[in-house]
């Protein structure tokens, strides 16, 4: 049963295959800096329900996080920085409770950070969005992150005052 993939930083070329989908022991799946491209949206990542990590990062994928991003129960890391991808993120993220890590930075995601409900992320300790182009206030779910050590969100569009 394979359980971790680690292929990054090579110079691959195309879209993660559909047979990798099928591999649904896979609990690290990791392909950062490694040339590829594609949406998540045509993939069948709900099928990886044992996924702890998912890096893709630094990569070609564009497209939106789709909903089903959702039945990944057991994610504790979600890296999907520096590509091309945009939209608004998911109210089902939401549902990924074991989040510990989640690395959005350098994309180009917009739209209102108050569709997640952060108050179900009670282990979320790093949520970086560093340059997107998100909205809005800042959710006041977010500080109830109460494991929270790390907030990026600097080059957005925020406006608004501070929860107190």
């Amino acid at each position: 049963m394979l359980r971790m993939l680690k292929v990054g930083h090579n110079n691959l070329i195309g879209t993660l295959p559909d047979e990798l989908f099928d591999a649904t022991s896979l609990e690290f799946l990791s392909f950062p800096r490694s040339g590829l491209q594609g949406t998540l949206e045509d993939m069948n990542i709900a099928k990886l329900t044992n996924l702890a990590t998912l890096d893709l990062g630094e990569n070609n994928f564009n497209g939106k996080i789709p909903e089903s991003i959702g039945h990944l129960k057991r994610l504790e890391g979600l890296h999907l920085n520096n590509n091309n991808m945009y939209g608004q993120l998911p109210s089902a993220l939401a549902n990924c409770t074991n989040l510990i890590i989640i690395d959005l930075s350098y994309n180009n995601f917009n739209g209102q950070l108050t569709k997640v409900n952060f108050s179900n992320l009670r282990n979320l300790m790093s949520l970086d969005l560093i340059q997107n182009n998100f909205n809005g206030t800042i959710p006041e779910s977010i500080y109830t992150c109460i494991n929270l050590v790390a907030l990026r969100l600097a080059y957005n569009n925020f406006h608004g005052q501070l929860a107190k």
